[in-house]
């Protein structure tokens, strides 16, 4: 890290020198913390927020990219003015990942720091953030024969390096971690998922946040819980394709020491140590095979807390290449009309992908009916059991 740190000191002597004194001043009593308030998750059938708990299959990869401008994503309250060390911030994330097994998965996340500008130059302009290794483990599975409904829950390990430079909001300066546990309930067309969490910040940080004076940012609960929602199932007009996936999520995190929650405790600054944001997007996948999407989200901050944006908007494109057979029939997607029904395969219209009970309708069990493609009337005689006249 000395090259980081020379670097960092010669920034900090470059606005001392050039730009107002007041505001390199101002800037230097923040600390060096990672003040994005949005990560992108790194399943590949996840949202904006919100993710499922289930795991990519064995050695299926991902890669995703994504991009964000936000609008005044890191201010700090309680002078006159306000100090505006981040007025616009683009930056993008490119996130890889690969399943292990059933019910494990690893993943990657590069943030790079496109570009920002804000109080006095006082910033950098361009950079990369803090480098993200992560775990996913799936406890309590709700796929059913292809079919995500029910309970499930998982749990998301990941560890941050200190790669950003230390005044540029994307990085905390030392190694953190945090683990995360998801819960979610899920009715096919539609889910509710939640989140809580801990982040370990074993190098606590001080400086000027808010009108508190010193706050120290040290340990926090991150948190999100949300609804997604195939807008087939209730506006099949809208998504004729079944294509779509929109969510609606709200997401922060509250402080965990030294800084209590909800102002308790001595230690000031938790409003400035408290984000909330909610979150819209739109899921689109693309391609006959459905294996790239595309995503078009809106955040919007609901408190003034160091790294709530006024408004992000954010936009991504993913591919994750699979075998097209979502319920394991052996009848492939495209030609599958019930994809997420397996075929009951006993010899009666196995190819179209769907399970029959009555296959031609007569009201009469297919494993009780002597003639199951044909309708005819229910007779005391098994061979003769649902069978037109005449036959035999």
């Amino acid at each position: 890290m000395p090259v980081a740190r020379a670097c960092a000191a010669l920034g900090w002597a470059a606005v001392a020198t050039f730009a107002d004194p007041a505001a390199a001043q101002s800037v230097a009593k923040l600390p060096a913390i990672d003040a994005r308030t949005f990560r992108p998750p790194a399943a590949p059938d996840a949202s904006m927020v919100l993710e499922p708990v289930a795991t990519p299959g064995h050695l299926e990869w991902n890669l995703a990219a994504w991009a964000a401008y936000a609008h005044e994503p890191v201010i700090v309250h309680g002078g006159a003015p306000s100090l505006h060390p981040v007025d616009h911030q683009v930056t993008a994330d490119l996130v890889a990942g690969v399943g292990l097994g059933s019910r494990f998965a690893v993943a990657v996340d590069l943030p790079v720091l496109v570009w920002q500008d804000g109080a006095a130059g006082s910033t950098p302009a361009a950079g990369i953030g803090d480098v993200f290794l992560i775990a996913k483990a799936t406890v309590l599975s709700n796929e059913r024969n292809g079919l995500r409904a029910g309970l499930g829950m998982a749990a998301i390990a990941d560890v941050s390096l200190p790669t950003a430079q230390r005044s540029s909001f994307m990085g905390d300066g030392a190694v953190t971690a945090s683990l995360r546990w998801l819960v979610e309930y899920s009715l096919g067309v539609a889910a509710a998922r939640a989140s809580l969490g801990f982040v370990l910040r074993p190098d606590w940080r001080t400086g000027s946040l808010a009108d508190a004076g010193e706050v120290t940012v040290g340990n926090a609960l991150p948190w999100s819980f949300g609804l997604v929602l195939r807008p087939k199932a209730v506006l099949p007009a809208v998504d004729p394709g079944d294509r779509q996936e929109w969510e609606v999520a709200a997401r922060g995190s509250l402080p965990a020491g030294p800084v209590a929650p909800f102002g308790l405790g001595s230690g000031p600054g938790a409003t400035a140590l408290s984000p909330a944001l909610l979150a819209f997007d739109d899921r689109v996948a693309l391609g006959r095979h459905r294996d790239a999407f595309v995503l078009i989200g809106l955040d919007v901050g609901l408190d003034t807390a160091v790294g709530v944006p006024a408004v992000r908007g954010i936009v991504s494109v993913g591919w994750a290449p699979r075998a097209h057979d979502r319920d394991h029939d052996g009848v492939p997607d495209d030609l599958d009309q019930c994809p997420e029904l397996p075929e009951d395969r006993d010899g009666i219209q196995d190819q179209d992908g769907c399970p029959e009970d009555d296959a031609d309708g007569d009201g009469i069990p297919d494993d009780e009916d002597a003639c199951p493609l044909t309708s005819g009337p229910a007779s005391n005689d098994r061979r003769r059991n649902g069978c037109p006249a005449g036959a035999r």
